[in-house]
């Protein structure tokens, strides 16, 4: 059908009668030195606005590549878009083309709200386009005219054990796209906006919590459109592990509890954070340890109840394990596990445990990082370790008079310390440097008070050091 925009407000109307279960291609030619746009309407009475195509700039072609049908009357409508300046051109014609095809598996536009959104089955796929560029009708000021796809499924959860949910996102050429996982009251549980243009998108472990309906959304960032090439969406659900990290947990209030003392994760996003919570049974010391894929430089920070921080930990590098070998508390802490920024790849799986000492007499308590915080030796012998990079553990010596104490230092596997002694004010008198597993022994006078420090100079989170006392009274 061709057609001739006889002047700057000219319009012209064209009737479908449309096919239950059909999709049509709607193609509209560039005219030269005019921007023309494409209006769709449904109905006869009082027809309602499908959709507003209106990408291009002047003397550009514009294309609506999947009108879903459901029978009916619509009017395609041709005019001049307000984005050029109008003007009548009687010379060359437009040519509007509309294909029909069966739809198989296949988005419904329009599905450009969350009320229209289209009907997913999981484990399925399902084919949608990213077009058009624009929704005029998208009047949202945060993503002004920016074409969105909804899609729903059902979450029909057996018990009331929560689920998992994992959502694929084809790559699409010339397309830098984003999917969204909404609950039923609009809040977003997990996003992923990982992958550059033409590049895939997916979420993976995204918390289920309740049965009930979800949303999937699809959009392209930048505006970008492709009307020959679809995108392919799929959602499966699957039951959840204890031992299994579920999004979303990225705050303190949304925080996984560990069980069994492990738990395993994905950062899905280079801003993404996981954060557990522990609890514990009484007053003990732990070993948290982290270990990362091959590519994942991890991070670790540890937390009290009262959401103050104890420790950053960044010590081993891509593919290294992070560990704080000797944490001691009689409360629950949180454990907040990320990926620096600049490393990795999404997708990067960890694994997180916490394991509690069984006994813990003789055993350093950290923090112990200053004088304020000096651990007391209760006998004549103390295990420690170096927890990080440059860690210092104090250890304060009391005697009810002045004494020559005997030293004998152990030293750490793999590792070097300095050890220190102090006067009561905590100045140093004496230090020894203690390379591997050698045993050094010296000797030194406590004026009543004094303290022992133990710093690290190449550290080895794995294996202690030992402070054993001999000459004190």
């Amino acid at each position: 059908m061709t057609g001739y925009m006889n002047s700057a407000n000219d319009r012209d109307y064209f009737v479908l009668d449309a096919v239950p279960g059909s999709i049509y291609d709607i193609q509209l030619s560039g005219v030269k030195g005019i921007n023309c746009s494409i209006v769709i309407w449904k109905g006869y009475d009082e027809p309602k606005l499908v959709k507003w195509i209106d990408d291009n700039r002047k003397s550009s072609p514009e294309r609506f590549a999947n009108l879903s049908a459901t029978g009916g009357t619509y009017y395609i409508e041709i005019l001049e878009s307000d984005r050029d300046p109008k003007k009548e051109n009687r010379e060359t014609p437009y040519e509007l083309r509309v294909k029909a095809r069966e739809a198989i598996s296949e988005e419904t536009e329009p599905n450009d709200s969350k009320e229209e959104a289209v009907p997913l089955t999981p484990d399925r796929e399902v084919t949608g386009f990213f077009s058009p560029a624009y929704n005029r009708g998208n009047e949202n000021k945060d993503n002004l005219h920016r074409e969105e796809d909804w899609y729903m499924f059902e979450a029909n959860l057996a018990s009331d054990s929560p689920a998992l949910a994992d959502a694929t996102l084809s790559g699409v050429y010339g397309v830098n796209s984003v999917l969204s996982l909404y609950d039923d009251d609009g809040d977003e549980i997990e996003v992923s906006d990982n992958g550059g243009v033409g590049e895939p998108e997916s979420i993976s472990g995204a918390g289920i919590q309740k049965p009930g309906r979800y949303y999937l959304f699809v959009a392209s960032k930048g505006y970008a459109s492709n009307n020959d090439e679809p995108y392919t969406l799929k959602v499966s659900l699957r039951e959840h592990d204890p031992g299994t990290e579920m999004e979303k947990n990225d705050d303190f209030d949304s925080a996984n509890t560990i069980v069994n003392n492990v738990i395993t994760g994905a950062i899905n996003s280079r801003d993404d954070q996981d954060v557990y919570l522990y609890q514990v049974s009484g007053s003990t010391l732990y070993r948290i340890e982290l270990r990362p894929s091959e590519t994942m430089d991890a991070m670790l920070a540890i937390y009290r109840g009262d959401k103050e921080k104890i420790i950053d930990i960044n010590n081993g590098g891509r593919g290294k394990k992070e560990a704080y070998p000797n944490f001691f508390t009689d409360a629950n802490f949180n454990i907040v596990v990320a990926s620096k920024s600049s490393a990795g790849t999404p997708g990067e799986e960890y694994v997180l445990s916490v394991t509690p000492f069984m006994n813990t007499d003789n055993q350093e308590s950290e923090p112990n990082n200053e004088l304020s915080q000096s651990n007391r030796i209760p006998g004549t012998v103390m295990k420690g370790f170096t927890s990080y990079k440059g860690d210092k553990d104090f250890f304060l010596l009391s005697y009810k008079s002045r004494v020559k104490e005997k030293f004998e230092i152990k030293g750490v596997k793999g590792g070097q310390i300095r050890v220190s002694i102090t006067d009561p004010l905590g100045y140093i008198t004496k230090s020894v440097d203690v390379r591997g597993e050698r045993t050094v022994t010296f000797s030194e006078m406590i004026d009543k008070k004094g303290y022992c420090i133990v710093e690290s100079v190449a550290e080895n989170y794995d294996n202690p050091y030992t402070i054993i006392l001999g000459g004190g009274p």
